[in-house]
């Protein structure tokens, strides 16, 4: 598929996703945005009670306290689980950095507000969740650098210099002369004034809302994951398309359009002081282009498989095109329909009681303003009319017979109105499950009714909003997550450093092993606050019972669980932090206590002092042996001393022996020699 085959399919896809958008979820969106900021229904009568009450309001803030609550009780939204042997360590990091991603590099508690009322009011809620890759920029001024600090200064790679002022003097010595330099000439010295810009890499996940009008959806799809095409459409300006690096030669050429600042929502949404004007800058780069990021499946390698890719579009050009393997939008819908992309929103439930609602407040207001001011019959002629007219306190009427006027009798409504106020109450509790009993126990119910009919009830109306959490929890909340340990998965490059229940740690994605199969269990509360408490004590019970009868290496309970059971129930009073209070235990540590070195069997105290008598009696044997030894040692020692003087002794007597020998031989031979010897004559 060449680049005109693609313009051609987005077009297509953009015009079919407008138009079902249009079709099928604007006018009712836009409603629910006008009743629930209480507009005028336009049937409005002048001089009548034009009253519009508030039961979208009521429903919409109602329900949307509870469901916060239960994806904030505790630091942790999701939790991932192992799914193998070895996971159990990257399984807990992935929970601790996904949620402090969430958490404090993204405004966590915002995030979550936003896209749940945008899901309970108008059908569906979206937010993006991507890779944000760009440059902190900041401009620093520096005065007087030598060059070595300059250089220092410019060392990192970071600072570039925009503006440098440089001035040259002579070095002179203390005493005042020139200071000449090894070349004979004198030195000179720079002094640089400069202007540097800072360019940090950011290299984050960032999430926000996407209000629903600016996203696009086949309507083909039933999900964003098998969805053949879904687009954000935004309104950028020209000058934040340059910075986001695309050629200011071609965004210059860009159609300017305004058509997404008048759709019917956001012309719902704000007020008409709010509303643009409509008119373009005199400032061409603050011009706004409308701009379509769009990820679409197509054959673009012509394999016969159709590929996803990421395309941004914008005035019938193609400014960016790659393939991706993620799409970054995530959706939630309250009261979703089987095999539709938009479902039902909580407005859609009670639209229609507040218009029946506000119709009989309004007549029963009408009736009595005219129950205050009644009108009156007068008799023509008989009566003046300008008395009759001008109502004020003590005022005369003039009349000609007393029965020139007579009062006309209005009907009381409200003792028939107000049963039907009730019944439409009730309606709206039954179709929402939001009613005085979810937000707050009505008093009167109390009368004559047990605590355990109290509880039932309640349990009976949280039904349907607990439902609506579960499915936010496993739609969007689920999806969300797994996206972001997706990105960080893939992006991160280095390790970072961050602190996390009082210390510092070291959050290294590229480490994790099997990150893609760790499987998410997202907590939903259970029962009220007291109730989990109550919960959490009898199993804290059970478990010290366990600890104390059969030790930490028990099969049912470890020390681990234990503390885990203990973090619970912090959370479960309303603090963030539980090791403020109890110090974490580590796998390894819960491993090592659950497997404790054998212990010797304690012995009675009679055997112990048998034990101890005999370990002395050994103790002295050992002893006496050791000097026995010694002694012998000693003696053998002494002995092999003698045989070596007898020996040396023996020598020395044989060597006198036999010098005496040889000195007698030698006297013998020399008699010999003397006698034989013959003197001439």
């Amino acid at each position: 598929m060449n680049q005109e085959s693609l313009k051609s399919l987005l077009d297509q896809e953009i015009d079919d996703a407008i138009g079902y958008v249009q079709s099928e979820t604007t006018e009712s969106r836009t409603k629910a945005l006008e009743y629930y900021l209480r507009y005028p229904y336009g049937n409005e009568v002048e001089g009548r009670s034009q009253i519009v009450t508030g039961e979208v309001a009521e429903v919409i803030d109602g329900a949307l306290p509870q469901l916060i609550r239960i994806f904030t009780a505790s630091d942790d939204v999701v939790r991932f689980e192992p799914v193998a042997p070895g996971d159990e360590g990257p399984a807990k990091q992935a929970t601790d950095y996904t949620n402090w991603v969430f958490y404090k590099d993204n405004p966590g508690f915002a995030l979550l507000h936003d896209w749940f009322k945008d899901g309970l009011l108008e059908k569906v809620g979206i937010v993006k969740a991507y890779w944000d890759d760009s440059y902190d920029i900041t401009k620093e001024t520096y005065q007087d650098l030598t060059d070595d600090e300059l250089t220092l200064l410019l060392s990192d790679g970071t600072r570039e210099i925009v503006e440098q002022e440089t001035v040259t003097y002579p070095v002179f010595n203390p005493d005042g002369s020139p200071t000449i330099g090894t070349d004979g000439a004198q030195l000179i010295q720079s002094s640089h004034s400069v202007k540097v810009m800072k360019k940090t890499k950011i290299g984050r996940v960032k999430i926000e809302n996407l209000p629903p009008e600016e996203f696009l959806i086949s309507k083909r799809a039933r999900t964003i994951a098998d969805s053949p095409f879904c687009a954000h459409r935004v309104l950028l300006a020209r000058s934040d398309l340059v910075a986001m690096g695309y050629p200011q030669e071609i965004v210059d050429n860009l159609p300017a359009y305004d058509d997404l600042s008048f759709s019917p929502e956001r012309v719902a949404r704000f007020s008409e002081g709010e509303q643009p004007s409509g008119m373009e800058s005199n400032d061409p780069s603050m011009q706004e282009v409308e701009v379509y990021e769009c990820y679409i499946r197509a054959d673009m390698d012509g394999d016969g498989i159709a590929e996803l890719h990421r395309v941004v579009y914008a005035g019938k050009k193609i400014m960016e095109q790659e393939e991706t393997d993620y799409v970054p939008f995530h959706s939630l819908c309250p009261i979703p329909i089987p095999h539709k992309f938009y479902g039902l929103s909580l407005a859609d439930k009670v639209m229609d009681l507040q218009l029946q609602k506000s119709t009989i407040t309004r007549q029963m207001l009408d009736n009595l303003y005219l129950t205050n001011n009644a009108r009156v019959g007068a008799v023509e002629g008989r009566v003046n009319i300008e008395d009759l007219l001008s109502v004020t306190p003590g005022g005369v009427v003039r009349m000609k017979d007393p029965n020139a006027v007579v009062p006309l009798a209005v009907q009381p409504v409200a003792n028939q109105a107000f049963p039907m106020l009730e019944y439409l109450d009730q309606t709206q509790a039954k179709r929402t499950g939001i009613s005085d009993a979810s937000q707050g126990l009505d008093p009167n119910i109390l009368q004559n009714v047990t605590a355990t009919a109290v509880a039932a009830f309640q349990n009976a109306s949280s039904g349907k909003l607990e439902l609506i959490a579960r499915i936010f929890a496993e739609t969007g909340v689920k999806s969300l997550f797994k996206g972001i340990l997706h990105l960080l998965c893939k992006y991160q490059d280095k390790p970072r450093i961050i602190r996390m229940n009082g210390q510092y740690v070291a959050m290294d994605p590229r480490m994790w092993s099997n990150q893609y199969d760790v499987s998410i269990s997202v907590g939903l509360g259970t029962g009220n606050q007291q109730q989990q408490m109550a919960m959490l004590s009898m199993i804290l019970s059970k478990q010290e019972q366990i600890l104390q009868q059969y030790g930490p290496a028990n099969p049912l309970v470890s020390v681990g669980q234990y503390r885990e059971t203990l973090g619970r129930m912090i959370e479960a009073a309303g603090f963030k932090d539980a090791a403020t209070f109890f110090k974490t235990i580590t796998p390894q540590m819960d491993q090592a206590l659950s497997n404790p070195q054998p212990q010797q069997p304690q012995q009675d105290p009679a055997t112990q002092a048998m034990m101890v008598q005999a370990n002395a009696q050994i103790a002295i044997a050992q002893q006496k042996a050791q000097a026995d030894i010694q002694l012998a040692r000693e003696k053998a020692a002494a002995q092999i001393q003698l045989e070596r003087e007898k020996a040396a002794a023996e020598l020395v007597r044989k060597k006198q022996e036999f010098e005496a020998e040889v000195q007698l031989k030698a006297a013998k031979v020399g008699a010999g020699i003397a006698t034989n010897v013959q003197i001439p004559g």
